[in-house]
């Protein structure tokens, strides 16, 4: 009996000691995951999943580490197992949504929001973040639901009410996206992305001038914003600047080389310029982006066209109807009917 005693308490200690490891690990993993050293990372947490092949929090920051490396279906893999542990695990079911939505999963990352719903119940940022999807889905009026839904739970909140006035833009209801941007001025009279929705919205209005006073405006908030600059370099086009639209699309990449809208607007400077064949190489890599990107198939209709290959065109413009765009519509109906 006593050794039976001792064989127990031995194995206790063997029990405590493997937990106690995997904490260290785990704890290590975490610096430097802070630190974004995410191999090293990764490799500690390995070491915790040794000790503890099901332990959740590993899993779920080893998946973090992996996305942040541009691995997310590997990512997936992860938060999946953790989810096999804990179904009602938060974090897991969080990053997993952030993961379908990169890699263009929109329906799945909708349906991890469901399962947050169902566990968090209502919350602003719960509704904040489905709008998000929603909009890249282009299902417009449930992303305005989810969005007011978010400011009704957390009114006010400047980043929810430029979402919901983006929203209106992508509808063409300009007056209702510009009454929205003005309430957000109101809050935050310096807030950039309040100017640079404005800019869009002075765009569409073919009003060139007001659209560059307003990026600048943003872009004297937030000089080396990628997103505003490639905007500015888009109204360039506009204005048929096309070496100044070059210098910011170009600088905008370099910022961020996975903004897929700025390849669409690399490749209009080369269509515009005649380049045919160099504009479709850089709309196919926007596509493979997996950016929500306005407009793309119009643009890849018109460089079809240019190449004679009307089929290629009208297939094209097929997908960008499909997409609500409203240019695609309209260009079809002259010339594929």
């Amino acid at each position: 009996m006593r050794n039976f005693l001792l064989i127990i308490g031995l194995l206790f200690t063997f029990c405590e000691r493997a937990i106690e490891r995997r904490d260290r690990f785990f704890l290590l993993g975490n610096k430097d995951l802070e630190n974004e050293n995410y191999e090293k990372a990764i490799q500690l947490y390995d070491e915790a999943l040794k000790k503890d092949p099901n332990y959740v929090p590993a899993l779920n920051n080893r998946g973090v580490a992996k996305s942040e490396m541009d691995h997310k279906y590997e990512a997936i893999l992860d938060f999946n197992q953790a989810l096999a542990n804990k179904p009602d695990y938060l974090e897991a079911l969080f990053n997993r949504a952030y993961a379908y939505e990169a890699i263009g999963k929109y329906e799945k990352a909708l349906d991890d929001v469901s399962s947050i719903k169902e566990i968090a119940g209502d919350s602003a940022f719960v509704f904040f973040y489905e709008g998000l999807v929603l909009t890249k889905l282009r299902a417009y009026d449930k992303a305005l639901s989810s969005f007011r839904k978010s400011d009704e739970i957390e009114p006010l909140n400047s980043e929810t009410l430029v979402n919901l006035a983006a929203v209106h833009y992508f509808k063409e209801d300009l007056s209702k996206a510009e009454s929205i941007v003005g309430k957000v001025l109101k809050l935050e009279p310096n807030n950039p992305n309040a100017f640079n929705l404005l800019s869009l919205i002075a765009l569409k209005k073919n009003e060139f001038g007001k659209a560059l006073a307003e990026i600048n405006k943003a872009l004297n908030e937030v000089p080396s914003e990628p997103y505003f600059l490639n905007n500015r370099g888009y109204i360039y086009i506009q204005m048929d600047s096309l070496e100044k639209a070059l210098e910011d699309i170009n600088r905008s990449i370099v910022l961020n080389p996975k903004n897929g809208w700025a390849y669409r607007n690399k490749g209009i400077c080369f269509l515009y310029n005649g380049a045919y064949n160099q504009a479709l190489e850089l709309f196919e890599r926007a596509e493979k982006s997996r950016d929500f990107i306005d407009e793309l198939f119009y643009f890849f209709g018109l460089v079809y066209d240019k190449l004679g290959k009307a089929d290629e065109a009208c297939i094209s413009w097929g997908k960008g109807i499909q997409n609500n765009e409203n240019r695609s519509k309209i260009i079809f109906s002259q010339k594929c009917n």
